[in-house]
């Protein structure tokens, strides 16, 4: 670091931007608490066009200064998203004039979601309107600009044309960063192998192509000037053409260094340039800083430079192919933290697979580019070229196909704490600094391989504790969803469906339970038939192999079950599930902590649905509480005789609805915590203003998803602390 003086001073500009930003001092986007009032109100904008995209809703805009005006409010220069279901043409530069609802992005309600919030806020994009009229005002056109994206889309159509729209859309992705319309089932199953990275244009590709270019060019007797500058001028409309990732920036700007250094006849220094990169784009965009593209682009060039002279030193080799394995090797490693960070698991054969890919990618690469170029100039020879990087997407598409059918393809750790990952990168350079310093002169090398990989145990997230039950209801929108984990680490689920989140197993249940280490669900229980009570546990059926495992389902007496509910005892049978069934006075015990069904049983004779709900009991030690479904009716009817204790916390039955959990049941279960999961926007109204008075005549605290998030209750069966999602400093 002495002799690489500009680096520290990179080093001291990007702490005291992380310092910035975590103390709130630096905000990339205004603050909005005066628009809050005005989500789903309709509002009037004006911006110009930067990028556009297609959806099969129709088109997306991102306008830039934009003005926004409704009554007194008025936000001025800001970034937007405009949804537009109408495929009118618009060009990159139009100013345009919005009318229609305003909508801020959501931030993740429970532990482990998407943040889409952050998303855009890195970009500078403040909110989304969902336009219901739109007027070209100035017909300005960026003609550069437009040209790129004019030829982006007709690659795409040629590609796709010639290889078919599945694997088309794969090259698309890897060669023109077209990833929208990319299957889903190949988008995941390249992330959960470990290759998600070649569906975005990486700093691999552009630094493939750029040097493929620049060493042909020198070839061909061009100076270093003449083949530099025609290079970086190709690669940086190439970087604009596919939507200028944060990872090709990074790419560009090294690229562009070391052919300076070529031209000037200085050295090139690899650590120099990824700093001086690495300001550049912190200096554009300083929220970039804690971005996973940023982090995982950054960190594969920093493992290179730091980690592969460590395994040199460790397991010392003059091999060409070993050196290879070093390189691959320490990325991956070096990018551990992160990885679990992100995606919260450890793709078991993903070094291997990579080794694979890697290599094969540049062929793949030069065959596409070299196809696209000949298809417009020979196109039978250019599509027999094209042709041929599509049999590598379909050996991709197998190998990652085969790898999910390998014993535990997925090591599932969860999601570690921050301060896990800062101790993590800060133990390994104190080692590498010991290492370069002492390595070479001390002959115990078995110890500083075991210190070596002992650091890597510091990011193992550790979420739950032995003695303690956890209980989360998650924020599913118009649902319920439920994880109990168990003072011995079993773990269960009771429900899990919504009625207004799309895919809710996919995008919020799965997450949070990955994000907590759970790779298999013990036991899943459903109340009743409804699908907000079970449209996320029919989605996570399907998806076991990629998802979370459930090895038990555990359904109601047969007398309540309707057709819902025998497709998804089913489909549970289909997909290698356990199907159980639980009646009144059944129980499962864990240790200390016991889970009782007491409503209904197989003499239940009254209406099947709501009323038929399965009802649980928990206690644990002196802790107990009540899980009521859906229950109303008649079942409530019949369950105020099944209840002989009082509760420390009860789940509200049907979202908090008006006519449930009456003042008798109440009476009997003398709770003192109420929990309720009902949609941050329901149309129902839930929960209802006369279920909260009653509660609130009982005195009775009350915790509701629609404001709280997920609630978190924990307890050692004698004292309980509760917690919310979104607003973590307020425990009770």
């Amino acid at each position: 670091m002495r002799k690489r003086p500009f680096c520290l001073v990179c080093v001291g500009i990007i702490t005291m931007q992380i310092f910035l930003l975590v103390a709130g001092i630096r905000k990339m986007v205004p603050a909005t608490d005066t628009f809050n009032s005005l989500e789903e109100k309709q509002v009037h904008a004006l911006g110009c066009i930067y990028k556009k995209e297609t959806s099969s809703n129709g088109q997306i805009l991102y306008l830039k200064d934009v003005h926004i005006q409704h009554q007194n409010h008025k936000l001025e220069n800001i970034r937007i998203i405009v949804y537009n279901k109408q495929k009118r043409k618009f060009a990159l530069g139009n100013k345009i004039f919005v009318s229609g609802k305003l909508r801020f992005f959501d931030e993740p309600r429970n532990f482990g979601n998407y943040n889409s919030k952050f998303y855009y806020e890195k970009q500078g994009i403040l909110i989304s309107i969902s336009s219901t009229k739109i007027k070209i005002v100035s017909r300005n056109v960026w003609l550069v600009r437009n040209w790129l994206e004019t030829l982006r889309e007709k690659c795409d159509q040629s590609i796709c044309e010639v290889l078919g729209k599945e694997k088309g859309k794969i090259i698309s992705a890897i060669l023109l960063g077209e990833k929208r319309e990319i299957s889903s089932k190949w988008k995941e199953l390249y992330q959960v192998n470990g290759i998600g990275h070649i569906l975005a244009i990486s700093g691999l590709h552009l630094s493939f192509i750029g040097t493929l270019f620049y060493s042909s060019f020198r070839k061909m007797g061009w100076s270093y000037k003449s083949a530099g500058g025609i290079v970086i001028v190709l690669m940086t409309l190439y970087v604009l053409m596919t939507g200028a990732a944060v990872s090709t920036l990074r790419a560009l700007i090294m690229l562009a260094i070391k052919i300076g250094a070529d031209i000037t006849g200085r050295v090139y220094d690899l650590a120099t340039s990824l700093s001086i990169s690495a300001i550049i784009v912190i200096c554009w965009r300083p929220q970039y800083l804690f971005d996973s593209g940023f982090l995982f682009s950054f960190g594969a060039v920093l493992g290179i430079l730091l980690l592969k002279p460590i395994l040199e030193m460790l397991f010392p080799s003059k091999k060409k192919w070993v050196q290879s394995i070093y390189a691959s090797l320490a990325i991956q490693l070096f990018l551990i933290p992160i990885t679990l960070y992100f995606f919260f698991e450890i793709p078991t054969y993903a070094f291997f697979l990579n080794m694979v890919i890697i290599p094969v990618m540049s062929l793949l690469l030069g065959m596409a580019v070299v196809g696209m170029l000949l298809i417009y100039i020979w196109k039978p020879f250019g599509t027999f070229v094209l042709k041929g990087s599509g049999i590598f997407v379909t050996i991709y598409n197998y190998l990652c196909e085969w790898i999910l059918e390998l014993p535990k393809p997925r090591i599932v750790l969860g999601k570690p704490e921050w301060w896990q990952v800062v101790l993590f990168y800060f133990t390994l350079i104190i080692y590498i600094l010991y290492m370069q310093r002492k390595g070479e002169k001390e002959d115990k090398t078995y110890r500083k391989r075991i210190l070596f990989f002992s650091i890597f145990m510091i990011v193992i997230p550790h979420h739950f504790s032995s003695g303690k039950l956890e209980i989360d209801m998650l924020d599913v929108g118009q649902g319920d969803g439920i994880f109990l984990c168990g003072p011995q680490k079993n773990t269960y689920f009771i429900d899990g469906g919504s009625s207004d989140v799309k895919q809710v197993g996919k995008y919020r249940i799965e997450p949070f339970l990955k994000a907590k280490g759970v790779k298999t669900l013990n036991y899943v229980f459903i109340s009743h038939g409804d699908l907000d009570h079970l449209s996320g546990i029919d989605e996570m059926l399907e998806r076991q192999k990629i998802g979370v495992a459930i090895e038990n389902l555990v359904l109601p007496v047969k007398e309540v079950w309707d057709e819902t509910l025998t497709k998804l005892a089913n489909k549970a049978l289909r997909y290698g599930t356990k199907v159980f069934v639980l009646g009144k006075g059944e129980r499962l015990k864990e240790g200390e902590m016991e889970l009782e069904c007491v409503f209904p049983d197989c003499t239940y004779n009254g209406k099947v649905g709501n009323e038929s709900s399965m009802v649980l009991s928990l206690q644990y030690r002196k802790f107990d509480a009540l899980f009521t479904g859906d229950i109303e009716g008649e079942g409530e009817e019949e369950l105020q005789n099944e209840i002989k204790q009082t509760y420390d916390v009860l789940k509200v039955a049907h979202h908090g609805s008006k006519h449930s959990t009456k003042k008798e049941v109440l009476d009997k279960v003398g709770v003192k915590i109420a929990i309720i999961s009902s949609g941050r926007k329901n149309s129902y109204g839930h929960p209802h203003k006369e279920l909260l008075k009653r509660l609130e005549e009982k005195k009775i605290k009350v915790y509701a998803t629609k404001e709280k998030g997920c609630i978190t209750i924990n307890t050692d069966g004698k004292k309980m602390e509760l917690e919310c999602y979104l607003f973590p400093l307020q425990k009770n």
